[in-house]
């Protein structure tokens, strides 16, 4: 009996995870005219909005532009939106393998092909994984960054939430979520491959290494929800604490779709990024 009771969480974790990722909205963003733009040996998915500074969006883990769905129309009022399809998701195409540094090497790339000399970023779960990266990377362009539900490791994350990554594979996915990456990607035979791809990027040992934190020169709005199904609460202030210049927001009743929710997240990022 205990046996079923873990396999049905699982499962109901695995459908309200992949939810988001289906999402709708009046405008089809992540499927609104964008352009392509060539970064090494990949072309890359790109949306933009608004006018002002720059500030990049990342998606979360197997998700694409649409995962801000909910921040696009407000935050295109006061900032030039750069929304990015990773390589390998939503319309951008395929490369050969997929990890954290790798995603984050491609949005440095594509910000000197954008030439663009500061900009933030707004990342979500992997999306805020590879946004820490790049702030690594390239500090003195990276004014602020938006940390949402990200974690450095996978052992940071609570047990059912590990086992999850452990146990990921096409066929625990609904099948609408195949069906939606197949219309999206260029490359629609790459499914399987970019399942196991995701996986395999996931139970990396370390995300983001805990000595890179101290480091960050960028501001950073470290958000969480307070009732994520992956990432426990305390992570979250370990986060927080190691970084010098951060400021922290705990979001009630919410779950790890941490902009799920724009009445209250989007006046929370426009205030962080516009103030000085």
């Amino acid at each position: 009996m205990r046996k079923k009771k873990n396999n049905l969480a699982l499962t109901i974790l695995f459908l309200f995870w992949t939810s988001h990722l289906l999402g709708q909205s009046k405008i089809e963003y992540g499927s609104n005219g964008g352009e392509y733009i060539e970064v090494a040996d990949a072309k890359i998915y790109y949306e933009e909005y608004g006018e002002g500074q720059p500030v990049l969006l990342l998606h979360g883990g197997m998700g694409s532009i649409s995962n801000f769905n909910k921040v696009i129309p407000d935050l295109s009022q006061h900032f030039r939106l750069i929304a990015i399809d990773s390589p390998s998701h939503g319309r951008s195409y395929a490369i050969d393998s997929l990890s954290y540094i790798i995603l984050a090497e491609y949005v440095v790339k594509l910000v000197d092909e954008l030439r663009l000399d500061k900009f933030d970023i707004v990342g979500y779960s992997d999306g805020a994984i590879i946004g820490m990266l790049v702030a690594g990377l390239i500090p003195d362009k990276v004014g602020k960054v938006v940390f949402g539900a990200g974690a450095l490791s996978p052992n940071a994350s609570k047990p059912e939430g590990l086992k999850m990554l452990q146990t990921f594979s096409p066929e625990l996915l609904p099948e609408e979520f195949e069906k939606s990456y197949k219309n999206r990607s260029p490359t629609p035979d790459y499914w399987k491959e970019f399942v196991y791809a995701s996986k395999a990027m996931w139970l990396e040992d370390v995300w983001i290494p805990s000595e890179l934190l101290p480091d960050i020169k960028s501001k950073v709005l470290v958000l969480f929800g307070d009732g994520d199904q992956f990432i426990p609460l305390n992570h979250t202030f370990e986060i927080y604490k190691s970084l010098p210049n951060s400021e922290l927001c705990i979001l009630p009743n919410t779950s790890h779709d941490v902009f799920n929710n724009s009445m209250i997240t989007n006046p929370i990022l426009i205030k962080f990024l516009t103030e000085h």
